[in-house]
């Protein structure tokens, strides 16, 4: 599994768990931060996930990094 899939795989199972959704669909067409689906909490919980399975560092502080916690699209290649 490569670490974009592992990455992936995480942003989806915290997603369906956070939204109690099956599907992503909706999910993907909105921007995370701006309509509530996730929190500054998510965001920390969500690059500590992430940085324990791919072993690479996330720095949420640094805004190009910070700004792809708003759109799945961008979150899953992170």
């Amino acid at each position: 599994m490569t670490k974009k899939d592992t990455v992936k795989n995480i942003v989806d199972k915290f997603l369906k768990n956070k939204t109690g959704s099956v599907s992503l669909e909706n999910v993907k067409k909105k921007d995370l931060i701006s309509e509530g689906l996730i929190d500054s909490l998510d965001i920390l919980t969500l690059s500590s996930m992430i940085e324990k399975k791919t072993k690479k560092k996330i720095n949420i502080s640094d805004p190009k990094i910070f700004k792809k916690f708003h759109k799945y699209s961008d979150l899953i290649k992170i």
